[in-house]
């Protein structure tokens, strides 16, 4: 199936942008009314670059000092290389009689597979036209738009419901960059500033092991005293296991308050 971006006037035969998100259109010469059938187009997209390389690159970093990266990965990690690219995404919009969903699977191969849960708002979609950019920019794609469609009829989806096929182009900023000898990489959308990353240099998990371990063995020991008191009091067996329950709770609070502290300043740290 053709990529268009034009569509022909019926009337005058005048070639008119093809809309966005509209299944009418008036002709810009004529005023006819045309009625735009995108089952039977493929409509190529571009959305906007709203980030340069160096407040990309800042988003980057915010999302290296997050919770989930190794601490100071954003002051030790050396970027070695940033590239700057439009990616081909395959769009399908699908309708019912209930609701509209929409499905990207990427139309070139990436070893980031998680840019396909990337959010592309409908109003953020502008028709490309080749004059307008730097067209060496742009990744060739490689899937093509009958395997796009093999690859939704076995994610489940009836081919009948596809009310929109687009060619999406959508900027990103790849960067390389070196932490502790090993070379990662990561994407940040240049629409809206996300970042996106398969594998990243992840917090050491030996810490976390023994803190658990820590934390179950102060609680059993703090559960087997309650008892002991809870017998020292009460020479009834059942008294003596309420009394044990009771002293538990008061006990339990007591050693979770240094061990909140101790696994605040390991989260910290790591």
């Amino acid at each position: 199936m053709e990529v268009l971006d034009k569509i022909k006037c019926p009337q005058c035969g005048a070639e008119n942008d093809l809309p966005v998100d509209e299944k009418f259109l008036e002709c810009a010469y004529c005023g006819s009314a045309i009625y735009i059938d995108k089952k039977k187009v493929v409509t190529h997209f571009v959305i906007a670059c709203n980030f340069n390389k160096q407040t990309a690159e800042g988003n980057l970093k915010r999302w290296m000092a997050g919770n989930f990266q190794v601490k100071d990965l954003d002051k030790l990690a050396q970027i070695s290389q940033v590239n700057f690219y439009y990616f081909p995404m395959w769009y399908f919009k699908t309708k019912d009689a209930s609701s509209e969903k929409i499905y990207l699977q990427p139309a070139t191969s990436t070893s980031i597979s998680e840019i396909k849960k990337i959010n592309i708002p409908a109003g953020s979609l502008k028709v490309f036209k080749e004059k307008d950019y730097n067209i060496s920019e742009f990744i060739v794609p490689d899937v093509m738009y009958d395997s796009a469609q093999s690859w939704l009829a076995q994610s489940g989806v009836n081919p009948d419901s596809v009310a929109e096929s687009d060619l999406v182009h959508i900027p990103f900023y790849q960067f390389y960059y070196n932490f502790k000898g090993q070379q990662y990489t990561a994407l940040v959308e240049a629409s809206s500033g996300m970042v996106y990353a398969n594998v990243w240099p992840a917090k050491s998990e030996a810490p976390f092991r023994i803190m658990f371990g820590a934390g179950i063995a102060v609680f059993l020991f703090m559960s087997v005293i309650s008892f002991i008191i809870g017998f020292m009091f009460e020479r009834n067996t059942e008294l003596a296991l309420v009394s044990g329950e009771m002293i538990k709770v008061p006990l339990y609070l007591v050693a979770a308050i240094p061990l909140i502290i101790i696994a605040y300043f390991i989260a910290k740290k790591v």
